[in-house]
């Protein structure tokens, strides 16, 4: 049996885990775009700059399984340590190795493990010790701090340096300073059944598809949206720098909708809450659909869009504290960030095959199948024990 945390330590230990996984977010918004800098710089083909970003995908998917196995002996706490020194050292090793591009995919490869990581156990900490009434405005909370980490993540490329060791020595700096908060709050106690890895995570899933694959369609649509909405912009005149200027846009209405959604499926219900973020997004592709390039409808549609989009990640994971507990807790954030690398490859695949099938409407036309389809199944699941 478990012990139930006091007041403080659930305080102390929510702060932790946000802070922690926000200055994480702050070192992956800085890695992505540095990597590529760097990647093009040695001679990287654009074929190989996506390909080693996919590394980190797979390096998700293939070791998450794992992590409860792992978890249970040592705790959330040194378990989150070790996973910011892996961060750290890969963050070493691309320094180290320079333009030997062959080593950047499996450098690239533990970086996606440690990440993958950082988000299954802060997302067990915060689960852990959030009630059934407040998990949605906590997890809320945890969204939005994520998605500002992210989006601040650039500016450091932007304003450090983009040669020799010294941006690496910055991200790896900020990965360090992660690893603060855990060190000075107490960590919930983490129990996890014992099942085959792959297993264990599939009969998961099942349990619950809808809850699970939140992950994965907000993963998968963000993922068409980051890649080929410059793309779009461009194909229909108008112009790289507002491509750009319209992903900024998604992502500040990813940043302010997410504890409001928490607050209000905290009142109206979860299940509601999920019900409604999947609703107004499917809404939103076929807005996307409808308007097409009309700038003084696109900036507005994609500021509420991605708010929603996001929410969908966010109500999934409010969902999965209030279905999974005890035992089941450590597998089901497993299966949750399993089920979000799936996602985050097959959503760029399916963009791009749907472009070459479709022409330029192809981006629509797969984000509004994708969301129609999950509009679908949670409406179907909206009665079940676990959606």
């Amino acid at each position: 049996m478990m012990d139930t945390p006091s007041r403080r330590d659930r305080h102390l230990g929510l702060i932790a885990a946000i802070s922690t996984i926000s200055v994480a977010a702050i070192a992956f918004g800085h890695s992505l775009p540095l990597f590529s800098i760097f990647l093009e710089k040695y001679g990287a083909s654009d074929q190989a700059i996506g390909l080693n970003a996919g590394m980190a995908a797979l390096g998700a998917i293939v070791v998450t399984p794992f992590f409860p196995r792992l978890i249970k002996p040592i705790g959330l706490k040194l378990f989150l340590a070790l996973c910011l020194c892996l961060m750290i050292l890969t963050y070493a090793g691309f320094a180290l190795v320079g333009d030997r591009l062959w080593l950047w995919y499996p450098l690239r490869f533990l970086f996606g493990i440690g990440g993958a990581g950082l988000f299954v156990g802060s997302e067990i900490w915060i689960n852990a010790l959030a009630t059934r009434d407040t998990r949605g405005r906590i997890i809320g909370m945890y969204s939005t701090f994520l998605a500002l980490g992210f989006a601040a993540g650039p500016q450091l490329v932007e304003w450090g340096s983009t040669i020799g060791a010294i941006p690496f020595l910055i991200g790896g700096s900020v990965f360090a300073t992660a690893s603060l908060p855990i060190l000075l709050a107490p960590a919930p106690p983490v129990d996890s059944e014992e099942r085959p890895p792959l297993f264990g995570a599939i009969t998961i899933l099942a349990k619950a598809p809808a809850t699970f694959a939140a992950a994965a369609i907000f993963a998968g649509a963000e993922a068409a949206i980051l890649t080929f909405l410059p793309v779009y912009a461009i194909e229909e005149a108008l112009g790289a720098d507002l491509g750009a200027r319209a992903i900024t846009v998604y992502g500040l209405g990813l940043v302010t909708f997410q504890y409001a959604l928490g607050r209000l499926a905290d009142r109206i219900g979860h299940r509601r809450g999920l019900l409604l973020c999947a609703g107004v997004s499917l809404a939103g592709a076929a807005g996307f659909v409808a308007i097409g390039p009309t700038l003084s409808l696109l900036f507005p549609l994609l500021f509420v869009w991605g708010g929603f989009l996001a929410g969908i990640y966010t109500m999934g994971l409010t969902l999965l504290g209030d279905s999974f507990g005890g035992k089941d807790l450590a597998a089901a954030n497993t299966g949750y960030v399993f089920s979000y690398g799936l996602g985050a490859i097959i959503g760029p695949v399916g963009a791009g095959l749907s472009r070459s099938a479709f022409g330029q409407t192809g981006l629509e036309v797969f984000l509004l199948a994708l969301l129609l389809g999950y509009a679908a199944l949670v409406w179907r699941r909206r009665r079940s024990t676990a959606p």
